[in-house]
C-alpha cells in the first residue's frame, strides 16, 4: 500500500517488463508495475492520473441499480453494447427480431401474461445470438492463442461470466452479449487462456494481457456494470 492519497492505493509488482497500469478495485485503485520501478516513479504516476482516478471513483459511487424491467414498448435492452428499444406488437404468433435498432416483440397472449411472454422471447433471442457470437469469437481468438477448445456452450450462470474445464469445454453466461464487444472479447480470451494455464497465476495473466492489454479495465467494467447485464 502507498499512503498520502485521498483514496486507497495498492501496488502490485510483477516480473513483466511492460509499463505500469492503473485500474479501479472497489473504492480504491491497484497499480500494477514492473519490479524495477521506484516508489517515487509510482507516486508521480498516481499524481498524474489522480484527476482520472477521482472521476472514476465518483462515477462508481453515483452508479445506481437499474429499475426492474416492465417489458413494455420504449424500454431499452443492450446487445453488444448497443441500446435497442423494445417495440411490442400484437400478432398471431410469438416472435422477436432485431430490426432497424428495435427489438420487435410480436406476442399472441393476453396483456396479463405480456411480461412473462416477452421476457421469455428476449431470453431465447439472447441465448441464440450469444451462442452464435461467442462461437465466432472463441474460434477467432483460439487461432491467435493457438489453442483448441473442445466444446462451446452458453449457460444461465448467476455469478460467473464463463468457465473452462480441464477437458477444454468452454461455457459462457449468455448475458455477456449485452456488454460491449471489447468486454465480450475479454471474457472469451480469459477462458481460452485457461487452456494454456488452468489457474490465475502471473503467467496466466501475461497470456491474457498479450491479447487484451487493458484487461484490468475490462474486469473493472464488469464489476461496475454487472447489474446492468440482466433481464
Amino acid at each position: 500500500m502507498i499512503d498520502g492519497f485521498e483514496f486507497p492505493v495498492e501496488v502490485i509488482r510483477t516480473d513483466r517488463k511492460r509499463s505500469a497500469s492503473i485500474y479501479l478495485d472497489g473504492e480504491g485503485i491497484k497499480v500494477r508495475v514492473p519490479k524495477g520501478l521506484s516508489d517515487s516513479y509510482v507516486r508521480d504516476l498516481i499524481e498524474k492520473k489522480s484527476p482520472w482516478i477521482k472521476r472514476k471513483l465518483r462515477e462508481t459511487k453515483l452508479a445506481v441499480s437499474p429499475r426492474p424491467k416492465e417489458f413494455v414498448s420504449g424500454e431499452t435492452f443492450s446487445y453488444l453494447g448497443r441500446n435497442c428499444r423494445l417495440k411490442v406488437l400484437r400478432g398471431n404468433t410469438s416472435s422477436l427480431k432485431l430490426k432497424g435498432g428495435y427489438l420487435e416483440a410480436s406476442i399472441s397472449g393476453s396483456s396479463k401474461r405480456q411480461e412473462v411472454e416477452i421476457r421469455s422471447l428476449l431470453v431465447n433471442w439472447y441465448q441464440k445470438h450469444a451462442q452464435e457470437r461467442l462461437e465466432e469469437k472463441t474460434h477467432r481468438y483460439a487461432k491467435i492463442l493457438q489453442v483448441k477448445p473442445n466444446r462451446i456452450s452458453v449457460k444461465d450462470y448467476k455469478s460467473r461470466w464463463g468457465s473452462c474445464s480441464t477437458t477444454g469445454d468452454i461455457s459462457y453466461n449468455w448475458r455477456i452479449v449485452m456488454a460491449p464487444h471489447r468486454i465480450v472479447d475479454y471474457v472469451v480470451v480469459h477462458e481460452l487462456c485457461h487452456l494454456l494455464e488452468h489457474n490465475h497465476s502471473a503467467i496466466y495473466w501475461r497470456h491474457v494481457e498479450r491479447i487484451i492489454p487493458d484487461f484490468q479495465e475490462c474486469r473493472e467494467w464488469l464489476k461496475r456494470n454487472s447489474e446492468q447485464l440482466k433481464i
